[in-house]
């Protein structure tokens, strides 16, 4: 199995491919790409991102798509940081990115971005019983305090390295004046957390960004060479305080001639100067620096999933992951359909509906199966899908119910079912039935992953004077859309779906509409 991770920062965007190798989390990088975006120049006076930016980040997407595809890998999973999670106008570009690129970048909050960072970095260096991470980004700071391989508590801050040079150095070199103001600023900024991340004896400190291997590879440096790798390099408060002094009277043209600042040189002065002063602030001698972050947090859990999903698997689901795999189908996103699927199969039958004993795993097939047509063609894949299934030699299945699941597959999309359609009406009366109502379940299901990001969840499902209210939490504003859309099967079966978004902090839900 082969798995592409992306995240979109602030200064740049990383991809990451890589293959399952082994048990246990195990896996062997295959490509990596890198594009610098520099989202941060591309904002307007009201913080949105305009035309160049989402320019600029098609263009990586793109790129990213082109390689993920010729590696074999049917979707890349990409997570958007504080560039688009401030940007007022951050959802609606996720939106037109997956009509541009067919890739939707998921924006996640900086509690989430800190929690995954952790857990990239718990698997690239050796983390204790107690661990402090600081995560820094050209947008925001992120803090995580937790063991071995689990962040249990996480903040994130506005005190990205990009964000605090526009705010704090306009000059070139900056003055002393501005950069003890920008110092002052991240100790005002931290001075309320400080206790909850400060460290104790035994207290294993932890940092993850671009700044920090810059400035391990500069500390490491031979001659004009910097070391390939600064993993697990070890560096000290009073050596990043130094390197700071050094740095902060030279131009940024002149830093740029340090091997390693090439890319970096215009920002690390300020990125510098907020680890270190971070680092004086929880009481923190020294640090390990780690190559691991975000993207490999994502990778980390995402291979996670597929193994939890796996262990269990029955002999005839096991065969459908096998097709699923076999004709390139996205697994990440029917893994996900499935489950929404199933969840609400069980909140009709918890309502009151009555389905056939074999209706979960009859709909569970179908879920992991409904898009393999695309190998085929985009345009009809249904009718696609539901061809390969018949002829795919399904195992654990009578001859009946892989027609079944064809079928079910073949309603996905598009019509629904109709007496016109002639494999449909050579279907028993009850065979029918089944099909149109678990139909209708798989076209919400899918519709509810419209985004492809794997965040909707079934929270509640009720019966109403009207029909049925379905809360869901984690739902892109496309996910919501696509479910509305592909209710109309539900109407017919179940009665009129209005969908629910849960809202954060208790706040009341929103009626999105039948």
């Amino acid at each position: 199995m082969r798995v592409a991770v992306a995240d979109v920062g602030t200064n740049s965007s990383h991809l990451l491919i890589a293959e399952v190798r082994g048990g246990e989390g195990g896996y062997r990088v295959l490509d990596a790409l890198k594009d610098r975006t520099r989202l941060d120049e591309c904002l307007d006076p009201a913080g949105k991102l305009t035309p160049e930016g989402e320019d600029r980040l098609a263009s990586a997407l793109t790129g990213f798509r082109a390689l993920t595809t010729a590696a074999g890998v049917a979707e890349v999973q990409v997570y958007a940081t504080s560039a688009l999670r401030e940007a007022p106008n951050g959802e609606a570009v996720a939106v037109r990115m997956r009509e541009r690129t067919g890739i939707f970048p998921v924006i996640i909050s900086g509690e989430r971005e800190g929690e995954l960072t952790y857990l990239g970095a718990a698997h690239s260096v050796e983390f204790g019983a107690d661990n402090v991470l600081l995560d820094l980004g050209g947008g925001s700071l992120e803090l995580a305090r937790g063991g071995p391989g689990r962040a249990e508590d996480v903040l994130s801050l506005p005190l990205g390295a990009i964000r605090m040079t526009r705010a704090w150095l306009p000059h070139d070199p900056p003055r002393t004046a501005e950069l003890r103001a920008l110092e002052g600023a991240v100790r005002a900024a931290l001075a309320p957390h400080a206790e909850r991340f400060r460290v104790r004896p035994g207290t294993a400190v932890i940092l993850s960004s671009g700044t920090a291997e810059a400035a391990a590879g500069v500390l490491a440096a031979r001659g004009d060479e910097a070391p390939a790798s600064v993993n697990g390099v070890n560096v000290s408060t009073a050596d990043l305080g130094d390197l700071l002094e050094r740095l902060r009277s030279l131009s940024a043209a002149r830093r740029a001639r340090l091997p390693g600042l090439e890319r970096r040189a215009d920002t690390v002065v300020a990125g510098l100067a907020v680890l270190h002063t971070a680092l004086e602030t929880l009481g923190a001698s020294g640090a390990t620096v780690s190559e691991g972050a975000l993207r490999e947090g994502m990778l980390i859990e995402e291979l996670a999933r597929h193994a939890a999903y796996t262990a269990g698997l029955s002999a005839r689901q096991r065969s459908v992951l096998e097709t699923a795999e076999r004709f390139g189908a996205n697994l990440f996103h029917a893994r996900h359909v499935t489950a929404l699927a199933r969840d609400l199969l069980a909140a009709l039958e918890g309502a009151g509906e009555r389905f056939a004993p074999e209706a979960r795993s009859l709909l569970t097939a179908a879920a992991g199966l409904h898009e393999v047509g695309q190998i085929v063609a985009q345009s009809g894949h249904h009718k696609h899908s539901a061809y390969l299934i018949r002829h795919a030699g399904l195992r654990g299945f009578s001859p009946r119910e892989i027609d079944l699941v064809a079928q079910l597959a073949r309603y996905h999309r598009k019509s629904g079912p109709k007496p016109s359609h002639p494999e449909y009406l050579a279907l028993a009366p009850g065979d029918r039935a089944l099909v149109s109502r678990l139909a209708a379940v798989l076209r919400v299901a899918d519709g509810l992953d419209r985004s492809h990001a794997g965040q909707a969840r079934v929270r509640a499902l009720t019966r109403t004077a009207h029909g049925w209210t379905l809360s869901v939490e984690g739902a892109t504003p496309l996910d919501l859309a696509g479910a509305r859309e592909k209710a109309d099967l539900w109407a017919r079966e179940f009665g009129p779906l209005a969908l629910g978004l849960s809202a954060p902090s208790g706040a009341p839900e929103a009626i999105l509409g039948a």
